[in-house]
This record gives C-alpha cells, structure tokens and sequence, in this order.
C-alpha cells in the first residue's frame, strides 16, 4: 500500500489529551529522556536512542520512512505543552494490513493517553488508509499492552515463541500476536 497517496501530506490527529503529529528535530532532546527509562524501553526490541546525536537520526529516519512509505510514525504530544511524550505507528504495510506500535513516557502511564492515541491510530488505518486489518506483538510479559489492546477488540491470535531478539542484550522473548478486524473495530 502506498499510504503517501492516499495522504498526501504528513496527518495531525487531535483528542482532548493529546497531538498526533509528525516529529521535528527539536523533539530529539525529549526522545532521549523518556527512552532512557528501562520501564519504558523493556518491553521493546531496542533501548531506544542512547543519545542526543541518535535521536536525531532517529527521528530523520523516522521521517524519511514517511517520505518512502514504509511508516507512519507519530509523536504523541502534549496537547498544551506540545512535548514529546511518546510515538506511535502504523508500519510493515501488506495489502490491506498494517502492524501498530507504540511506547509512552512512563510519566504518563494510567491517564488514557494510549487509549487516546491508540483510537486515532486505528480509525486512520482503518477509515482513511482502508485497512482491513491492524495487528500488534506484544512480548509476554508486558500486561498493560495487552489490556489495552484487547480494550480495542483486538484478538489474541497466537504465541510466538523466542520470536523478537533484543537488539542490545541479544535476550529473545515470547510475544503474542493480536489481531483486529476492520468489521470488529468498535468506534
């Protein structure tokens, strides 16, 4: 699917808590900051940018996969303060399919951002983009993201054993696959 059609330009997504929006470089310093937290960065495949420099490469090569179509991945921001407390994504386009991902600062955590963020991901890919699906890994342990995705009526689809390798510690982990339908989806 080439999504860069049917957008055109990078999308802003609003709720009550939150801004969707594409990163800048100025985000660079806030990225660092809360991926430097192990309570966020445990459940993922990477550590995060370990520094300054690396965020913003991350945040160009972010930004470039936007350009070239491969994913779409949003800041979260603050709606008043307009930092940077988190990203989300759509991403490993398929035909009509799509993989979300996401990870919050861990000052945020338990306040409905995620679920904010989460619904405007999910009626993006589903009512704009036209998926029929929209499914997520999640590693064994990480019990808040399956609560939130099964929130959404998302299905857990099957146990992937030793399927994600840690970038860093080279640790790999069990995940589960969740899906959800296009026709499931509660809006």
């Amino acid at each position: 699917m080439d999504f860069t059609k049917i957008l055109k330009e990078f999308p802003v997504l609003e709720t009550e808590k939150i801004r969707l929006r594409r990163l800048r470089l100025e985000d660079a310093p806030a990225l660092e900051k809360y991926y430097s937290n192990e309570n966020v960065y445990r459940d993922l495949d990477w550590n995060g940018p370990e520094t300054l420099e690396r965020s913003y490469e991350i945040i160009n090569l972010w930004n470039k996969g936007y350009d070239d179509g491969w994913i779409i991945r949003f800041a979260i921001a603050d709606k008043v303060t307009d930092e940077v407390i988190g990203t989300i994504f759509l991403s490993e386009f398929e035909g009509k399919r799509a993989e979300v991902g996401y990870e919050l600062s861990e000052n945020y955590w338990r306040r409905g951002i995620m679920s904010e963020a989460i619904r405007e991901i999910l009626l993006l890919g589903f009512n704009q983009l036209g998926l029929v699906r929209i499914q997520a890994f999640v590693s064994d342990e990480n019990v808040a993201s399956k609560e939130i995705l099964k929130k959404f009526n998302f299905k857990e689809e099957g146990y992937l054993r030793q399927f994600e390798c840690h970038s860093v510690t080279g640790k790999c982990k069990d995940m589960w696959v969740y899906g959800l339908l296009n026709t499931e989806f509660q809006k």
